[in-house]
């Protein structure tokens, strides 16, 4: 029981949101990386969704923060704090100290994962490790990663697009993109800015890309859908109706980007590991995954299957509470070759 012995935490530290896994039972978290603080005293007085349902709704007494900008963490301290309140309302009834493994992007330096690394021991953590968060989606998702046999995972997150070929247990090829599902909603808010000069909020946004959003858009889809927001020009309430051609030109450009990193990817890839990846497809996961028509846009462009996982917002978290199990079962092969 966990209570006798060490839990094992898989923590995919998002810049939209936090999920956390442990390990043998599943998803025991799933918050906003947000929190509110008090601007005079620094203080911080809500977490996660307590800190989400503030926005818009207090006086300027309080300040909204994102610790994590862009997959990078900003507020180290903040980060922190954040980190051990979830984690503590993920650990109810453990009184071990856990031993966690972090996701991260692929471009993460080593300056950074260390600092990482001494923030979340400073926590009480017993062991604690970073794992980019392609490999630790693949483990999530069942691929053969000790197999000399290419392997690409997509995972498209709010504040950035990890692309990775996976083989033989380690990454080979990876690229870090800062155009991701973030981004597509800041397109959408600018056009119809643009448009309407109508101003809508992050929300709003989202709305629209998960209703209208489509990333192989045809002309004769008419829909449109009705969003409300602040006039430009008199600075009222106002609406506008919103077309799905205007979100489509949007968020083209990102998808674009999002090509584009595949491409560079696959060119840098050795050629045996690419023709791998005529058979073993490409995976997609994270948020940005969902966008309506992504795959078939994807694997018109690229010539390789795509498919995408299956929970894609816990995909990272469940991979990274897989990889104790890889590594033990490392070491025991390890182990056994040893003894002949």
């Amino acid at each position: 029981m966990a209570i006798f012995g060490k839990e094992r935490l898989g923590i995919d530290l998002g810049t939209a949101n936090t999920v956390i896994s442990v390990a043998n039972k599943g998803i025991a978290l799933r918050e906003p990386s947000l929190l509110a603080v008090e601007k005079q005293t620094q203080k911080v007085v809500a977490f996660g969704r307590e800190a989400s349902r503030m926005e818009g709704r207090t006086s300027d007494n309080y300040e909204l923060i994102h610790p994590l900008q862009h997959g990078a963490i900003a507020h180290f301290s903040y980060t922190k704090q954040m980190l051990a309140h979830f984690m503590s309302a993920s650990l109810k009834y453990s009184y071990s100290k856990p031993e966690v493994v972090l996701t991260a992007p692929c471009d993460l330096s080593k300056v950074e994962r260390k600092a990482i690394i001494d923030s979340i021991r400073d926590l009480g953590i017993n062991r604690a490790m970073i794992v980019e968060a392609p490999y630790a989606v693949a483990l999530a998702a069942g691929l053969e990663v000790e197999q000399a046999r290419g392997k690409m995972v997509v995972d498209i997150g709010e504040g950035t697009t990890d692309i990775a070929v996976i083989s033989y247990g380690e990454t080979v090829k990876s690229l870090t993109l800062k155009q991701a599902s973030g981004s597509m909603n800041d397109k959408i808010a600018q056009a119809v800015r643009n448009e309407h000069q109508l101003l809508i909020g992050d929300y709003t946004a989202e709305t629209l890309k998960i209703v209208l959003g489509n990333a192989l858009y045809e002309t004769d889809d008419q829909d449109h859908l009705l969003v409300r927001g602040r006039s430009v020009a008199q600075g009222v309430p106002s609406q506008a109706k919103v077309s799905a051609a205007l979100v489509a030109e949007a968020i083209n450009e990102v998808i674009g980007q999002i090509l584009l990193g595949i491409r560079q990817v696959l060119e840098q890839t050795p050629v045996e590991l690419s023709a791998d990846l005529l058979e073993t497809g490409i995976l997609l996961s994270g948020g940005g995954c969902l966008l309506k028509r992504l795959a078939t846009r994807i694997e018109g462009e690229i010539g390789i299957p795509v498919r995408s996982y299956d929970y894609p917002f816990d995909a990272a978290a469940i991979g990274a509470g897989k990889l104790f199990d890889q590594l033990n079962y490392q070491s025991k092969q390890i182990e056994r070759q040893a003894r002949l």
